[in-house]
């Protein structure tokens, strides 16, 4: 089921993804607000802005019954570059939608290829970059690498699979060890440290090789920053820690983790004993988030579907700003809208078509 966008909000969500992609890396110039990268995961040579960026959109409504995005998330991270392009054509294809196009922007898919060609091969043969990701073959995303490597060439390296010798990475081509020189990360922190994954490596470690994202922009533009941002499309947001009383009544609030992903750890109804259970040591890694009054604003033959938009970025070094080129869309009639939380009919993931 594809999600129809029009210009009007079309323009209201990039400009918004956009905005908010400059304010994150307006706010990494100040020293004031810390550093929120765990120590262990610090990689050295941070690029000055994200490469890849996220920001997720609820449709709520206002109270005059017009419909606004507000933010629910976002990510310095990639998300289904691939896979939603091909979403998106299979649906335009299968209903016959073809006035319509998947990219928020003038993109078409010549363009669109291209610019995945330039920021993630770069220079380089495609032998010598990779994808770079935990267990690869049993990832929900697989479908994704999949479409990456179709359309770029770039193939996939278990982060466990690969060998380091002096400061170079190394993975395995057509039998050979081939060095790395470029790298497009899609292994995630906690994921790695839920199983306790042993690497070849240190984050730390001044690697000669090239980011195709830089890693440290996961946290650096995450949950964290929100409280520091003052965007119409921001509910007002405070870090747990730094509050001087919990509100008497949590009603109005949702709890998150700040560096979790898909809705991991989120209490949408939290009460006292949710907060009195995290550890003051541990309360500057939670948000207390205003709650988004979403708007019922999808027709489905179960009934009427929340919806929530991510707008995807990209951010080549030598552009000014970041350029909006693929969205993803979830749609769900329960308090979250995660694939892994709407096993109901007409419910999860889909993609946006726009006029």
């Amino acid at each position: 089921m594809p999600i129809f966008v029009n210009k009007t909000m079309r323009a209201e969500l990039c400009t918004s993804a956009i905005d908010i992609a400059k304010m994150c890396r307006d706010h990494q110039k100040s020293t004031m607000f810390g550093n929120p990268i765990p120590a262990a995961y610090n990689v050295p040579n941070e690029s000055e802005k994200p490469l890849f960026c996220v920001v997720d959109f609820a449709i709520a409504m206002n109270e005059d019954g017009s419909l606004t995005p507000k933010v629910v998330e976002l990510q310095g991270f990639p998300s289904l570059y691939g896979y939603q392009l091909r979403c998106a054509q299979s649906m335009m294809y299968t209903y016959d939608l073809h006035d319509f196009t998947p990219f928020p922007n003038a993109l078409d898919e010549i363009k669109y290829t291209a610019l995945l060609k330039s920021v993630l091969i770069g220079n380089h043969d495609p032998d010598e970059t990779c994808l770079l990701e935990f267990k690869p073959d049993e990832q929900k995303t697989r479908p994704d690498f999949t479409v990456i490597e179709q359309l770029t060439g770039m193939k996939t390296s278990d982060i466990q699979s690969i060998k380091k010798e002096g400061n170079a990475l190394f993975h395995k081509r057509n039998g050979k060890w081939v060095r790395i020189r470029r790298i497009f990360n899609r292994a995630i922190a906690d994921e790695l440290d839920d199983n306790s994954v042993k690497l070849p490596f240190n984050w730390n470690d001044d690697i000669d090789v090239e980011w195709a994202g830089h890693p440290n922009w996961y946290f650096k533009m995450s949950k964290y920053v929100l409280p520091y941002l003052s965007h119409d499309s921001i509910p007002r947001s405070f870090v747990l820690s730094e509050l001087k009383q919990i509100p008497d009544s949590l009603e109005p609030f949702v709890l998150k983790p700040l560096f979790s992903f898909a809705g991991k750890g989120v209490i949408i109804s939290p009460s006292h004993s949710d907060i009195e259970a995290i550890a003051f040591e541990h309360r500057s890694n939670y948000l207390l988030q205003e709650k988004i009054r979403y708007a019922e604003c999808i027709d489905t033959p179960h009934g009427s579907n929340k919806v929530e938009i991510r707008i995807m970025l990209i951010w080549p070094e030598d552009q000014i700003d970041p350029q909006p080129v693929m969205s993803l869309a979830r749609t769900g009639r329960g308090p979250m809208m995660g694939v892994r939380y709407n096993n109901i009919p007409w419910t999860g993931s889909s993609g946006c078509l726009f006029g």
